[in-house]
């Protein structure tokens, strides 16, 4: 029903119409789905059930936002004091964004290379132009896998971050190695390959873990389990990294 509202608005709308009274459009679709059982932490949406996406992730109907997106923000609010601190974002989502942005931050820089998130700037991971040492947090969720010289952009993480500050990466996992291939190269062959056509590997904990000390991190993996309720829509398992530059 939610796809189907979303594809005759968008059929019947101008395109250019459609950012001007997304607000508007959000609160009509998401009707249907008003109710008590459940709650996006990022909208505050109250509703009797999330939307089920084809690949099973449960989206929320007002803000659109994903369960690893509501999981990031419930880390960000309940273990990181985020006053006046620095933070870039790569690929940020809009209801995280928007909600980041009331949360005292002293900066918030936003980036998108491809265009795809609504951002400030088009930052390069493997070559970004900011001095070193001048974030006290960076936010790094379902990038490097995109990335063919990941190490460098490592490096260039480590760098830009400041003593004491931490990378919070998450990128989707398999057991065992690393899977990675040059010669797959055409988006047909990397979606059969990698899951994604604009994915270049697929990462284990451990073999990402290995690169990240080897660009000079300590790492914490951290790993969440859904309540049995499951008010948040969170996914069941989730593995997330901290990278943290010590000192």
């Amino acid at each position: 029903m939610y796809h189907f509202f979303k594809a005759i608005i968008k059929f019947i709308v101008p395109r250019r119409w459609l950012s001007a009274i997304e607000p508007c459009l959000r609160n009509l679709v998401s009707i249907p789905y008003v109710g008590n059982q459940y709650q996006c932490n990022l909208c505050h949406f109250r509703m009797s059930q999330f939307v089920k996406k084809a690949n099973g992730q449960l989206l929320c109907p007002r803000c659109e936002s994903l369960p690893r997106t509501r999981r990031l923000f419930q880390v960000l609010t309940t273990q990181f004091d985020l006053t006046d601190k620095t933070v870039l974002h790569f690929s940020p989502p809009k209801s995280l964004s928007i909600r980041l942005n009331q949360l005292g931050l002293r900066q918030y820089i936003t980036s998108d290379l491809a265009g795809e998130f609504k951002a400030q700037n088009k930052i390069d991971i493997t070559a970004i132009s900011e001095e070193n040492n001048t974030f006290d947090l960076i936010l790094c969720y379902h990038i490097l896998e995109h990335v063919d010289q990941d190490e460098k952009a490592l490096k260039e993480l480590f760098r830009v971050l400041k003593p004491n500050g931490s990378v919070l990466i998450q990128s989707p996992f398999k057991e065992g190695e690393i899977y990675e291939n040059s010669k797959v190269v055409k988006p047909k062959d990397r979606l059969r390959h990698f899951g994604q056509k604009d994915h270049v590997r697929i990462y284990s904990v451990n073999g990402l873990v290995s690169r990240l000390e080897l660009a000079g991190f300590k790492v914490e993996v951290m790993t969440w389990s859904a309540l049995e309720s499951n008010p948040h829509g969170f996914k069941s398992k989730e593995t997330t990294l901290l990278a943290s530059k010590v000192t």
